[in-house]
């Protein structure tokens, strides 16, 4: 449950558990203590009154002397004759939530009438009565031990487990990685996201490591030939056609390392942030350009290439040196992974739920299990153990067609070979022009 939820129902939860205690607890004591008190002051003012009753009786001043005792004890003194007639009343009544009356008989001005005196307990007062006194200090220490209870129960479940995330954060400079917890709240939720972040945090760093391991790997081996050649150009005893031969391996050697760098800068460069220079072409276009620029160097090198345009009037907002880099790219990884069969490649685009789909296939290779097929996107993984250098090409192509908005995968075909989907979206973005036909 959300903490926004729980701290309202647990003051909710307070504050009932403080109104059923103040309740129990004048119930079963103090109603009964209410009680006992009362009838003893009524008790009390009964033989107050019979004894004033006794004392005016056959008395010739009963008159002041009411009033005297009316005055001076704060009573208010009704006599009334056995119609109800009011024949004396002496005292003010006063504002009064309690009040106690007692009656008695004697003669007054030769009749017997009622004597009736009530006593009061003013709202002023009321703080004085031990009974209110009682409730009021019951009423203070249940708030105190509410509030105590509350206290611990809000720093054990609440404030004790903040802390401890922020040791757990603090530890995790040390390498120690915080564990996920089954709680659902906002709390239990942080620490879940921060144990994710720290999975990604920990993926990166190994796919980081992965990429310096694998680009001195990479550079090693034709570093380690240039060493080995520039060696023995020092030796003066070589002959000139050996001396062109080994500056011709230096560099060829050199060219590869070239060729590595200029690779990573360009992964880099794509990995990057940075805006795209978007211009709306259609599809039927793009197809155009795809064959000028590949059909005819694939033709050369014996390797049929095929386009089909299902879609040729949609328009899509694209950087399009970069998309061509994507089908360059493809191509490449299509040439360098041919089987014993004679390599056709094959691109095919529809047109699907508001995207362009992309389908370039070959029958090389392929890829030989799911594992490896899930990780061909990434940088200098190949498949090929036997290559000495791991390429960039699938993993530019994916930080190209994801900075258009698009998705890409790849699947091994039944027939033989590899294929490689992905999606543009429809009119993405807001393109310069619509690309001038050649």
């Amino acid at each position: 449950m959300s903490i926004k939820i729980k701290l309202p129902f647990f003051i909710l939860l307070a504050m009932l558990c403080n109104f059923l205690l103040i309740v129990g607890y004048y119930h079963f004591y103090l109603s009964t203590q209410i009680s006992e008190t009362s009838n003893e002051v009524q008790e009390e003012l009964q033989k107050e009154t019979d004894r004033i009753s006794a004392e005016l009786k056959n008395r010739g001043d009963a008159v002041a002397r009411l009033e005297k005792i009316s005055e001076t004890e704060h009573l208010l003194i009704l006599v009334q004759d056995e119609t109800g007639n009011i024949l004396f009343q002496s005292g003010n009544k006063m504002g009064v939530k309690f009040e106690h009356r007692a009656s008695a008989l004697f003669p007054f001005q030769g009749k017997i009438c009622i004597l009736q005196i009530t006593k009061g307990v003013s709202i002023t007062n009321l703080s004085a009565f031990q009974n209110a006194h009682d409730l009021l200090t019951t009423e203070l220490g249940i708030i105190f031990i509410v509030l105590v209870l509350s206290g611990v129960y809000i720093y054990v479940r609440y404030a004790k487990q903040v802390v401890s995330l922020q040791k757990k954060m603090e530890r995790y400079q040390s390498g120690i990685r915080p564990e996920r917890v089954k709680r659902r709240d906002e709390i239990g939720q942080l620490q879940n996201r921060f144990a994710d972040l720290t999975d990604a945090l920990e993926e990166e760093k190994q796919k980081q490591d992965r990429i310096i391991v694998s680009i001195s790997h990479d550079i090693k081996t034709p570093l380690t030939s240039v060493m080995g050649y520039a060696e023995r150009l020092k030796k003066k005893s070589l002959t000139e056609e050996k001396r062109e031969q080994y500056v011709d391996t230096i560099y060829r050697k050199s060219v590869v390392i070239k060729s590595l760098i200029d690779d990573f800068d360009e992964y880099l460069s794509y990995h990057a942030p940075s805006s795209l220079r978007k211009q709306l072409i259609t599809v039927e276009q793009l197809g155009q350009v795809l064959q000028l620029e590949y059909g005819e160097e694939l033709r050369e090198r014996g390797v049929p290439f095929s386009l089909k345009i299902g879609c040729p009037q949609v328009k899509l907002a694209v950087d399009l040196s970069k998309i061509r880099r994507v089908f360059g790219n493809l191509i490449d990884n299509s040439l360098n992974h041919r089987s014993k069969t004679p390599l056709e490649i094959s691109a095919v685009c529809k047109r699907e739920n508001g995207s362009v789909i992309f389908s370039v296939e070959d029958n090389g290779t392929g890829v030989k299990n799911e594992e490896e097929l899930r990780k061909i996107f990434e940088p200098f993984y190949t498949s090929d153990k036997a290559r000495a250098f791991a390429g960039l090409g699938l993993s530019i192509c994916r930080e190209i067609v994801e900075a258009h908005g698009g998705s890409i995968h790849a699947e091994n075909r039944r027939e033989g070979g590899l294929r490689v989907i992905f999606c543009l979206p429809e009119e993405c973005g807001t393109g310069r022009h619509l690309i001038k036909k050649s």
